[in-house]
């Protein structure tokens, strides 16, 4: 097959801010495609030019198009891109492709494929609310207006059970199936040995609170029994400066590593060896290093806020409560075999290739049949993967 999948915005730009990276090769959407490319199909990404990376875009395995956004001081390329020539390239080339995966319903770009391409089109839908800009006034315009009116035969894949129950409000072609972000399992994978880590992957800013994390180890380890324990902060940002001094004010420097951005190759063995994933967000949906994490054997300590928050919670993957502490790491080091076992079972769902064989499934269950039959429809999905 020659899928084609349309996700503009390529990272999360803090404060409106954009920055480019070196590479696009560790980015959610790049592991996403190469999950299809190792079934076998060819891929082709069309992403916004504003995102593109400063380095050459290094043997990726897929081909990119990049588009210059329209209006971007209206229509600002990190919120909701206009790409410029997109309707146009798609009404010329929709044709050569079998499928097309748009990124949320909340976007102009998956629109404009709603509109020229739809027999093809899979919305894939992160968002399990509505966006705050405005007093949520465009996105409930956008849900209650555009949805209905444009997008009501296209079918919806969820990649949460909260996107899932948020897009039902508004379409009646919502499948049952989730389809994550998915993970490399090449890189990222489990073995049966951890050291006395916990980790931190994470960019370093206000929303992430690690600020908190670091508050509750050092409680951990002013603990006798606990104090051979340490943590690893992997991830840059405007906070570090002010997260070290926190650190050696706390009298913990010698249990604490700071280690920067790291690519994936780098990431994987601390990752693997970890007892847990800590996080504390103050404002994410399906975070990638949560399923990482997971892929990679180890359990996650989480508040609610992620939208996989309550997987990890049905499947025992980690801990779930809001106002987590140190008694939450304690429990995780007292039941560090069974959340692992729980992670390595689940984890094998979660990789890119799973994730894309989950997609192209769904794909095929609905052209088989009518979609407007829908019970119909999800049952063939189900029954498929």
């Amino acid at each position: 097959m020659k899928i084609l999948i349309i996700n503009c915005i390529l990272s999360t730009a803090e404060h409106g801010i954009i920055k480019r990276k070196e590479s696009i090769r560790d980015c959610m959407i790049s592991n996403f495609a190469r999950g299809f490319i190792e079934l076998g199909h060819s891929v082709t990404l069309l992403a916004s030019e504003e995102f593109k990376p400063t380095g050459k875009d290094e043997d990726l395995p897929f081909e990119v198009i990049y588009f210059p956004s329209l209006l971007p001081q209206v229509f600002k390329p990190t919120l909701l891109p206009w790409p410029k020539g997109m309707r146009q390239w798609l009404k010329k080339h929709a044709a050569d492709y079998d499928l097309i995966i748009a990124s949320e319903s909340f976007q102009i770009p998956t629109l404009i494929a709603s509109q020229v391409c739809p027999d093809k089109l899979l919305i894939w839908q992160e968002m399990d609310r509505h966006q705050q800009l405005m007093f949520k006034l465009p996105s409930k315009f956008w849900h209650n207006v555009i949805v209905p009116l444009f997008m009501r035969h296209v079918p919806i894949v969820p990649r949460s059970e909260p996107a899932k129950h948020f897009m039902r409000h508004y379409s009646r072609h919502v499948s049952d199936v989730i389809v994550d972000h998915g993970t490399d399992a090449h890189t990222l994978y489990p073995n049966d040995e951890h050291d006395n880590a916990f980790i931190v992957v994470s960019q370093l800013v206000e929303r992430k609170r690690v600020n908190r994390i670091i508050n509750n180890f050092a409680r951990l380890v002013k603990q006798e029994s606990y104090q051979d324990y340490r943590l690893d902060i992997i991830g840059d940002g405007d906070q570090r400066q002010e997260l070290e001094q926190q650190v050696t004010q706390l009298g913990i420097k010698d249990k604490v590593t700071f280690h920067g951005f790291l690519p994936h190759k780098q990431l994987a063995e601390p990752l693997r060896r970890s007892l847990a994933l800590l996080v504390d967000t103050s404002n994410d949906l399906n975070m990638v290093t949560i399923a990482e994490a997971i892929t990679s054997g180890t359990p996650v300590v989480t508040n609610t806020k992620p939208s996989t928050a309550s997987f990890i919670a049905a499947k025992g993957l980690g801990v779930v409560r809001d106002g987590w502490d140190e008694n939450d790491l304690i429990e995780v080091i007292n039941n560090y075999d069974h959340m692992h076992e729980a992670c390595v079972r689940e984890g094998k769902e979660l990789t890119n290739v799973a994730c894309a064989r989950k997609m192209i499934s769904i794909h095929h269950a609905i052209r088989r049949l009518d979609f407007l039959d829908r019970p119909a429809a999800e049952k063939l999905s189900k029954n498929s993967i």
